[in-house]
């Protein structure tokens, strides 16, 4: 089954990557300071500054200026930096301007579910109208910077490999761990008991955070093990931090196919009309532990063509949605560091030059760890 942007677009400008250094840090993760009140005009030219939003198409007045790190409704989670859209303007929306190196997303109900959609000004700003379906249908909106940081990235709970690793992003299968300098720390909420208000609260007051991961193996027992109705209702919840949300993540053999459980999943989506922007793949060449060539050189060849397939199906199966491919490894029985390391080396370089892919982090076996132990 395909899933078409008419449920889930994403609007870029083109990508350019930010420089960043190595090391660094831990980067407060404080409350944001309550952001000064927007600036509505009935004429006049607005300061290109600021998100902009007209009640008009082509960004004429009146329009009003807001301010980021700010969510704009009328959902009360007893929070500073949750403020009403300005007077005239909900529910009234029909053009914006959005400046370089910021997101903004625009939902349909105060609490950021209904109709949605996600626009991100990485090369440069926008200015456009709103599709169709979202002009005169803005309830929510938030506004916030946008980091922009290389496709690598580490999956790590140690403070020091996460460091020593150099990557610009990480994650730690959790919502509560500290940015570094020159590593931006992407959330999870992993299972259903971290989808609350409060929760959301806390990810909304935190000014270093612009994604957020969704459940962890929903399908699998062993993990988050959450069911697919359960899973929609909570990530509804989610939708009112307005960050950019990535898709439940499953095991190998869940991620597409009839029946299986993220097709289910992303089919009540579409009906519910849920914003996933991204599609988040754990792969471990499951089955073919023991399937190995006559050199560790031809193993790992294999293993990397079968990734790319697979791959290549989850593009199929969501033709309009990036993947970030969070969980991969040329599986964890393989104990040859040359097969780990040359498949490795195959896709990460793939993965470099694939457009539809704007995230991944290898899981590193045991045989092969991420930093040794001198750092």
């Amino acid at each position: 089954m395909n899933f078409y942007n008419k449920l889930m677009p994403v609007t870029f400008a083109l990508l350019t990557l930010l420089a960043c250094k190595k090391g660094g840090d831990p980067t407060p993760s404080t409350p944001s300071t309550p952001t000064a009140p927007p600036i509505t005009s009935a004429q006049g030219n607005y300061s290109g500054n600021y998100l902009t939003v007209s009640s008009a198409e082509n960004l004429v007045s009146p329009w009003s200026e807001l301010r980021s790190d700010t969510v704009y409704a009328d959902y009360n989670l007893s929070s500073g930096m949750v403020r009403k859209i300005p007077t005239g303007f909900e529910d009234k929306i029909v053009s914006f301007y959005l400046p370089k190196n910021y997101m903004v997303v625009f939902a349909e109900n105060s609490d950021g579910t209904g109709e949605s959609a996600t626009f991100v000004a990485l090369d440069s700003a926008i200015k456009a109208n709103l599709p169709n379906r979202l002009r005169n249908n803005i309830s929510y909106i938030r506004y916030i910077n946008i980091n922009n940081p290389e496709k690598k990235g580490t999956g790590s709970t140690n403070a020091n490999a996460v460091q020593n690793f150099a990557a610009q992003w990480y994650y730690g299968w959790s919502i509560d761990k500290s940015s570094f300098t020159n590593q931006q720390f992407v959330p999870m909420t992993w299972g259903k008991g971290t989808c609350t208000d409060p929760q959301a609260k806390y990810l909304v007051e935190r000014n270093d955070i612009d994604h957020l991961l969704s459940f962890n193996e929903p399908d699998n027992a062993d993990q988050s093990n959450v069911p697919v109705d359960t899973a929609i209702n909570r990530y509804k919840v989610m939708m009112k931090t307005g960050l950019r949300l990535g898709s439940p993540v499953t095991t190998q053999d869940q991620a597409f196919g009839s029946g299986k459980w993220l097709t289910n999943f992303m089919t009540k989506a579409q009906a519910q009309k849920i914003r996933i922007d991204y599609i988040a793949v754990h792969w471990y060449d499951w089955g073919n532990q023991n399937n190995n060539a006559a050199t560790d050189s031809l193993t790992a060849e294999r293993v990397f063509t079968r990734f790319t397939n697979y791959i290549n199906n989850i593009r199929m199966a969501y033709p309009n949605l990036p993947i970030w491919v969070t969980e991969y490894n040329a599986n964890i029985n393989r104990t040859s560091e040359t097969i780990h390391k040359y498949f490795m080396k195959l896709s990460t370089e793939w993965m470099n030059a694939q457009s539809f892919i704007e995230r991944y982090a290898y899981f590193f076996p045991n045989p092969l760890p991420a930093v040794n132990p001198d750092n």
